[in-house]
């Protein structure tokens, strides 16, 4: 089983991103927000187009949210569990991978953990995001075509995510998990796609912990 983890709202309790668009974006960043949930453009340039608002340096954006941002609990122990036994964690976001690697490491989380995001470079003229290392699919959203690289592998994916950009990814899952209250959840009811709502990663643990040989539960159902 491969545990597959958004990071904003997720792992942490803020979306680091959104709150530093709200804090330093030069501009409309939600607009952008609003044509990727009507498909009028990819998530790819949602986030080119929102992340060349912000314009300050990498430290002070550090700074501004090592003040906000905390882990979900639970976190840790299902971390550990979930590197062990033959399952196995991966992240994947659509935040600013030197956010994600700057909090993990100073939660002396391990450095071993695959991480799926664009890379992004602050500059003068806007951070300046790269898509090229991530793999690519039938879908046009690159956390959908992780699910699908690993699910091409013979492993089982359980997904936990918050946001509209996780929704595609969560289709594809054979366990799903959302944050209670979150956008995520949401667009699952609309869409009447079976999930699993938790307010945090205790919850993940006791299903990894559950017997193995366990009937599949109705969302799992769902997805196969």
């Amino acid at each position: 089983m491969e545990v597959v983890s958004d990071f904003d709202g997720t792992i942490v309790n803020i979306d680091t991103v959104e709150y530093l668009l709200a804090q330093y974006a030069d501009g409309d960043w939600r607009r952008y927000d609003d044509l990727y949930e009507r498909g009028e453009i990819s998530l790819e340039e949602c986030l080119r187009q929102q992340y060349r608002m912000i314009r300050e340096p990498e430290r002070e954006l550090l700074d501004a949210v090592d003040n906000v941002a905390s882990f979900r609990a639970g976190f840790d122990e299902m971390l550990a569990l979930a590197m062990k036994d033959g399952n196995s964690f991966t992240i994947v976001s659509a935040g600013l991978d030197f956010v994600i690697t700057h909090l993990l490491r100073r939660r002396n989380i391990p450095n071993q953990i695959a991480i799926f995001a664009p890379k992004s470079k602050p500059t003068p003229q806007g951070i300046v995001l790269d898509f090229s290392g991530l793999p690519r699919g039938d879908s046009p959203n690159f956390k959908s075509n992780v699910v699908q690289s690993i699910k091409a592998r013979g492993r089982s994916v359980a997904y936990v995510g918050d946001g509209y950009s996780d929704f595609e990814a969560i289709k594809g899952a054979d366990v799903r998990f959302v944050i209670n209250g979150s956008r995520l959840e949401e667009k699952c009811k609309e869409d009447n796609i079976a999930c699993r709502e938790i307010i945090d990663f205790r919850e993940i643990t006791g299903f990894l912990t559950g017997p193995r040989t366990r009937s599949r539960t109705n969302e799992e159902a769902q997805g196969a």
